[in-house]
């Protein structure tokens, strides 16, 4: 992947550079200056879905390769595909990222197969890790739970090297019988009963 200096395009607007499909955005970090760039629409959506705001990769910048993760993306509100703004933060061995880490609910599917619904409150988990992780997001394992049961931020499984800044009894996703489900066995208990 490549980045262009913004100054490559002779002081153009950002709105003009969208047009000529162009993402503009800024590179920053410690031991290099501030910089204006931008990437090619198309390849920006590509290095985005490879590596969201959690990982860090390879630039290429004015003939050097650099390490950086995206640090923050801005969307068009009237269509949240469409990316207007991007931040790169060039790292290093020592830098620690803060960032939101996905949640992967594992055996969902399983529970859902026996008539439970899944609720997943929390999609994310705030984080902080040292630039090199290579995790890329942090597990819950719903087999165990049943009616009424609920996994917690103290439940996941955090690889290693990660450090989680969220309140560890934050609930997670919660699992229960549906409630039609409930009432059809309540009124089969009552005839039952007769």
């Amino acid at each position: 992947m490549e980045l262009l200096s913004r100054s490559s395009f002779s002081n153009c607007k950002a709105k003009s550079m969208r047009k000529k499909g162009f993402v503009p955005g800024i590179l920053y970090g410690k031991n290099i200056e501030s910089v204006g760039v931008a990437m090619d629409k198309k390849e920006f959506k590509q290095m985005y879905s490879k590596n969201k705001e959690n990982k860090v990769f390879d630039i290429d910048f004015n003939n050097e390769v650099h390490k950086v993760y995206i640090h923050e993306v801005q969307r068009d509100t009237m269509n949240d595909k469409e990316f207007i703004h991007f931040d790169l933060h060039k790292v290093n061995d020592e830098d620690v990222i803060h960032t939101h880490m996905p949640i992967v609910l594992e055996n969902k599917s399983k529970i859902e197969s026996q008539g439970y619904v899944v609720q997943q409150q929390l999609l994310d988990v705030e984080v902080k890790y040292g630039a090199y992780n290579t995790a890329t997001h942090v597990s819950g394992d719903l087999s165990y739970l049943q009616d009424g049961g609920s996994l917690t931020v103290a439940d996941l499984n955090i690889p290693q090297g990660i450090s989680i800044l969220e309140d560890m009894n934050s609930i997670v996703a919660s699992v229960n019988y549906p409630k039609a489900y409930q009432a059809f066995d309540v009124e089969t208990d009552i005839v039952e009963n007769r």
